[in-house]
């Protein structure tokens, strides 16, 4: 959604990251407005199967609502309330897209989004580069179609996935050329926690294909004995590893953010302060954040902190019992789909599972990775149910999940 935004300024200008700020761009809001009246008239043209759809994700739709309901408690009621409704209009959205494709149709539709994406960035840096390079606070590092590098890197990243797992129905040596130039602009954009997310995500997919087997519960050690690793490691990091990646062991300063934000949130458990609520306005806490950190903040680096701001406790665990329905269920689907796309949803997963540690995308309205997050969680959740009503068996034979019959390529 912040393709053209991107585009109405140079990039020569300073870029910020302004997610959850006061300041209204009128461009941005007109052009998401558009976007969600438009997605708006599809959804009310299938509300009954959106709805049905709705049931079965109802974690994602609670949080959502819970947002919404976070106006009466909010310290920017108002900031709140637009916002949130925003969120709840793009997870409706969401629901629609995942209830209307199937897991393969969509993953297909957007591999080509995003190759159409990178050959546009192409064409640009061949006309006029300094839109799509930021020469003023990254050193050249590529930004792409977006109005930030990370979130450019974000995008590379996925799209490093998607044509890693998903085959296409025509012409499908074309991926390895897109895989390739994807993986190079990836690297151009010198977002380190894009690459090292999409790495490690990649490397996920052998463990995962161990799930079609009999070894699933060697599977289940090796992902326990990862995570406790990864958890090593994020408590006492390697210097070695963060001079070869060219950062610092406080992750650019998001470290010390982190630690200035627990008392703050400490002081509000259980609700937080509102949805988007925190970094807008001038209050106390957000003035203690900043001479803490040493500079303006605007965002936490980090979807669980400001999901902890934003929603408290009530918001952490309801977005993290909707995960844990969709990583079963991306597991189950590894288990009947057995070509190279059932990887994708569980390879998703986890990247934005580690991509939201450092990055502030977790349930942020106008967030490419929270949007797809929630389509393949619907989509997971209908093609689940599907499966589980018509009560249907492999007998080794590639199980197609879908939702009935008016649903486009199941």
């Amino acid at each position: 959604m912040n393709f053209f935004t991107a585009l109405t300024s140079s990039s020569r200008e300073p870029a910020k990251v302004k997610t959850f700020s006061a300041d209204m761009d009128v461009l941005s809001v007109a052009l998401d407005g558009t976007i969600y009246i438009y997605g708006g008239i599809f959804v009310f043209t299938r509300w009954r199967r959106v709805l049905r759809a709705a049931q079965t994700v109802w974690p994602l739709l609670a949080l959502a609502a819970l947002a919404c309901l976070s106006a009466t408690w909010s310290v920017e009621p108002m900031i709140t309330f637009r916002r949130s409704v925003s969120l709840l209009t793009a997870t409706m959205i969401a629901i629609y897209l995942g209830e209307q494709y199937s897991i393969q149709v969509f993953a297909r539709l957007l591999a080509k989004t995003l190759c159409l994406v990178m050959m546009l960035v192409l064409v640009l840096y061949c006309i006029a580069p300094e839109y799509v390079i930021d020469y003023s606070a990254y050193g050249g590092a590529w930004k792409g179609l977006s109005r930030y590098k990370n979130t450019f890197g974000e995008h590379m990243a996925i799209t490093v996935l998607l044509l890693a797992l998903v085959k296409l129905q025509r012409f499908d040596w074309l991926r390895y050329l897109g895989l390739l130039i994807a993986a190079g602009l990836l690297l151009l954009s010198g977002s380190a926690t894009s690459l090292v997310c999409c790495v490690l995500s990649l490397s996920a997919t052998a463990l995962w294909r161990l799930m079609r087997g009999e070894q699933r519960l060697l599977a289940y050690a090796l992902a326990a004995l990862i995570f406790c690793l990864g958890i090593y490691w994020m408590l006492s990091p390697p210097e070695p590893l963060f001079q070869v990646l060219g950062r610092d062991a406080t992750l650019t300063g998001r470290t010390r953010i982190w630690t200035t934000l627990l008392p703050i949130i400490a002081a509000r458990p259980i609700l937080g302060y509102g949805y988007a609520a925190f970094w807008a306005g001038m209050k106390p806490e957000l003035l203690s954040v900043w001479i803490g950190a040493g500079w303006p903040v605007q965002v936490a680096d980090n979807g669980y902190i400001d999901l902890c701001l934003s929603l408290g406790a009530v918001g952490v665990c309801t977005f993290v019992w909707n995960c844990f329905r969709s990583f079963r269920s991306a597991i189950d689907y590894v288990r009947w789909e057995p070509r190279s796309v059932g990887l994708w949803p569980v390879s998703y997963l986890c990247f934005f599972a580690l991509h939201s540690v450092s990055e502030s995308t977790l349930l942020t309205s106008g967030s490419f990775s929270f949007l797809l997050f929630a389509i393949l969680t619907t989509s997971l959740a209908v093609s689940h149910k599907y499966k589980v009503t018509c009560g249907r068996t492999i007998n080794n034979q590639p199980f197609t999940w879908g939702y009935g019959p008016s649903v486009v390529s199941r």
